[in-house]
């Protein structure tokens, strides 16, 4: 028993130290392990993928947008329908500013428990209300959590499902310095960066953002959406 205790308690230890550090030498498991998520971009160009969830917000994707448009970066922008509905207004100025949008399904929450039914119907919801028209379709559950048989549906609908490997776990509102170490320390080319702009309060995660892309610049990175970074790698592979 003690041994099995001893077993366990490493364990989780261990969990707890890559959830937090999020070590990159971790990704190639994760890639094997579940290959219908994409978590990086292989790629030799200097690119960076930005993403935000959980919006649109009328005051805080704003001020993010503000922030991106100062240092030339673009992004993309995992919406949820229910919000972009409320929010078409939001939702335009980020196309308009050049941004990609993306899926992240019609409200926020577990979609565990959710029905085939219900998953395709919400799915498409969303794509509607978000109005996605490119060739290149971005799916991210809420809270990186779905079912093998969802990530299906989502994948027949022609969408990729994509999480990320710089992710600061801003929702739980750590410190700004977390934020950009974390973040800064997972900088290289084919990273995706996930941070939020729809939560409750996506402050830290704002103020950590100029640093953040200050840093990227500095490095000889440029900050693109996930769907330029996609093209500028399968553009690689066709020069091959």
């Amino acid at each position: 028993m003690t041994a099995l205790l001893l077993t366990i308690s490493v364990l989780i230890g261990v969990g707890l130290i890559v959830f937090w550090i999020e070590p990159l030498g971790v990704l190639s498991a994760l890639e094997r392990l579940t290959p219908q998520l994409i978590y990086r971009i292989r790629t030799p160009h200097p690119l960076v993928a930005l993403s935000f969830d959980d919006g649109p917000h009328p005051v805080f994707t704003i001020q993010v947008l503000k922030i991106l448009e100062r240092h030339n970066a673009t992004a993309t922008f995992f919406l949820i329908g229910d919000r972009a509905l409320r929010h078409p207004e939001v939702v335009a100025q980020i196309r308009a500013a050049g941004h990609q949008v993306a899926n992240h399904y019609f409200s926020d929450g577990s979609i565990l428990g959710h029905s085939d039914a219900e998953f395709d119907s919400y799915l498409q919801q969303t794509e509607e209300a978000i109005g996605i028209t490119t060739a290149t379709k971005l799916f991210r559950p809420p809270g990186g959590v779905a079912r093998p048989g969802q990530l299906r549906l989502a994948q027949a609908h022609g969408y990729k499902c994509v999480l990320g490997c710089a992710y600061p776990h801003d929702p739980i509102h750590p410190p700004v310095c977390y934020i950009r170490w974390l973040i800064e320390k997972n900088l290289r080319p084919g990273t995706i960066v996930i941070l939020h702009d729809g939560i409750s309060d996506p402050t830290r995660s704002i103020q950590a953002l100029p640093h953040i892309l200050e840093e990227g610049t500095r490095r000889g990175l440029r900050f693109v959406s996930i769907g330029a970074l996609m093209s500028g790698a399968a553009e690689q592979s066709d020069e091959r």
